[in-house]
């Protein structure tokens, strides 16, 4: 997760064209996906959902109507069997898939816009199911594309042959190559309609349910021993939109798990000054010293920045690239600001990653690049920013200079859509404090309206969400079987449930895991710590008790 995207879109390209440069993309997909006539009923389950994006979006100044492009399939498949079993059991659960029929825009009143379709990418496994009657595990995508098949091992290998389980794992909409925009970049006025998580949530609920009816599954109720209950697994942002369908449709979503899910974050009821505070107790935690040699560098070099001749003069002392300086940096002052910033931010990603503690992680060498004693502060930022390039640079430049843009901003449509987001209803209110190890820093709103009008032309509304799908008291909203799961050197942690709600809203945290550390690309493994190793067991009684209670109320 991050906090600003790129703010220079490239152009999108259409399925036919797409280069995808590790070999993941288009010209990889095959198979021929069998259209779902059957569209998901929404005058239920998803009352809630359709109400708060309607008054969601009477935030937003609109100006005409967002249309979205019909995607013909362009690409060789093979047809898919409906048969009852045996589930497709030799397809590759990382050999993408598309559903052809996903709607642009399931909340239009414009009998045109309503019937627009586009091709939404997933993955599927169904090597371990039993049959309908047994449950799905629904993997969530997030800001990122899905270019590298099934995200977690824990459920697609330890999860779904304990539960006898199918798993689908579904890409959220904009991110990666295949979007409801297809062949030009989408207007600002649909972003603000088509990329919400109310929009997310009615894709992954109608291709779900399309998935339901491929493995013969039944509707709760009619037959109980043909129902599959569903279960939505999330880490991070895709960890909030877990508890979120539980929430928003509890008639179609059995349990979430949610995994560094930082709803009090999006609420806005987190301490803004928790987030920074965590990530400086976790570089404490790997290298003691870290967090006060952090600070003594930083405002040294800060007084370094200030004191030069020009910003030219500080950009190239730091060895900063001169031409790759966001437009919004217009000073001094304001490029001290945005370096002391890009630091945290590149702690915060390391910290992310902190898991299983070690010295081969990148926070524990950050750390050592501050606690060199033998070089000035201005050589040790200087030293900081060329590890920061290798660790997420590499790629975007020739390595000769520190791309200040990049490290603010990220770069590409991933990022820009994900800022999209940050400016508009994802608002993250963080901040570093005098405790922290950073340059002190408040956040406000008014800096964020500042950002988000000069990049979109938009205005971020921090309550939106919460007042659309009320999740900022779970309890009023009648929530029930969420299991919230932390890594406590996780600084998401700070925005997430750390004590059990009810009875069935539940949290277990782990002292040693990071950013969703029970969710690993990994998965378990003898390298986990004792907490997490637990954690499984953990997770996995939990679930098999909520299946056993939705069993026997059936």
């Amino acid at each position: 997760m991050k906090f600003y995207g790129s703010i220079n879109a490239r152009p999108i390209t259409s399925r036919a064209t797409f280069d995808d440069s590790d070999g993941n993309g288009a010209n990889e997909a095959s198979g021929k996906q069998s259209r779902d006539e059957t569209l998901i009923s929404r005058s239920s389950f998803a009352v809630r959902a359709i109400v708060g994006f309607a008054s969601l979006m009477l935030l937003f100044a609109s100006s005409g109507k967002g249309r979205g492009t019909n995607i013909m399939s362009l690409h060789k498949r093979d047809m898919l069997s409906l048969a009852i079993g045996p589930y497709d059991d030799d397809h590759d659960m990382n050999e993408p898939l598309f559903y052809d029929d996903q709607l642009v825009n399931h909340f239009s009143t414009d009998p045109d816009a309503s019937s627009a379709t586009w091709s939404n990418r997933y993955y599927k496994s169904t090597k371990y199911f039993k049959g309908p009657g047994s449950p799905i595990f629904v993997i969530i995508g997030g800001e990122g594309a899905l270019d590298h098949g099934m995200l977690y091992p824990f459920v697609t290998e330890h999860l779904a042959p304990r539960f006898g389980a199918a798993v689908i794992e579904i890409e959220h909409r904009f991110y990666g190559p295949y979007r409801p925009i297809m062949g030009r970049e989408a207007t600002v006025q649909e972003l603000l309609e088509l990329l919400t998580p109310q929009q997310a949530m009615a894709d992954m609920v109608r291709l779900t349910k399309h998935f339901k009816d491929e493995l013969n599954c039944l509707d709760y109720g009619r037959t109980p021993d043909k129902y599959c209950p569903v279960i939505t697994v999330g880490g991070s942002y895709p960890g909030f939109l877990s508890a979120m369908f539980r929430l928003v449709y509890p008639d179609f979503v059995d349990i979430s798990y949610a995994s560094s899910a930082p709803l009090k974050l999006y609420d806005q009821s987190a301490n803004q000054y928790v987030y920074y505070d965590i990530v400086t107790q976790a570089a404490e935690r790997l290298s003691a010293g870290c967090a006060r040699a952090v600070r003594e560098t930083l405002e040294r070099a800060s007084v370094a920045i200030m004191e030069s001749s020009s910003m030219e003069d500080a950009l190239k002392s730091f060895n900063m690239c001169v031409d790759k300086v966001p437009d919004f940096i217009k000073d001094l002052a304001s490029l001290n600001e945005n370096v002391m910033m890009s630091v945290s931010f590149s702690f915060a990603n390391f910290d992310m990653d902190a898991y299983p503690p070690s010295k081969d992680l990148a926070m524990y060498k950050a750390c050592q690049v501050f606690q060199n004693k033998d070089v000035n502060p201005v050589e040790r930022l200087k030293n900081f920013l060329k590890f920061d390039r290798s660790e997420y640079q590499s790629e975007a430049d020739d390595g000769s200079c520190f791309d200040l843009s990049a490290a603010l901003s990220g770069s590409g449509n991933d990022d820009q859509m994900w800022d999209f987001q940050l400016c508009t209803t994802q608002i993250n209110p963080i901040g570093c404090s005098t405790d922290s190890m950073f340059i002190p820093r408040e956040w406000t709103l008014d800096s964020l309206v500042e950002y988000c009008q000069a990049t979109f032309g938009v205005t971020p509304h921090p309550h939106a969400l919460a007042d659309a799908l009320g999740f900022d008291d779970l309890l009023a909203s009648g929530a029930s079987r969420i299991l919230f799961t932390n890594g406590l050197q996780d600084m998401w942690s700070g925005g997430s449930y750390l004590e059990n709600v009810s009875d069935s809203i539940l949290a277990l945290n782990f002292e040693n895991g990071a950013h969703h550390s029970d969710l690993s690309h990994v998965g378990p493994s003898d390298g986990d710590t004792y907490d997490i190793k637990q954690g499984f067991v953990q997770i996995t009684n939990i679930l098999a008790k909520w299946l056993d209670e939705i069993k026997a109320d059936s």
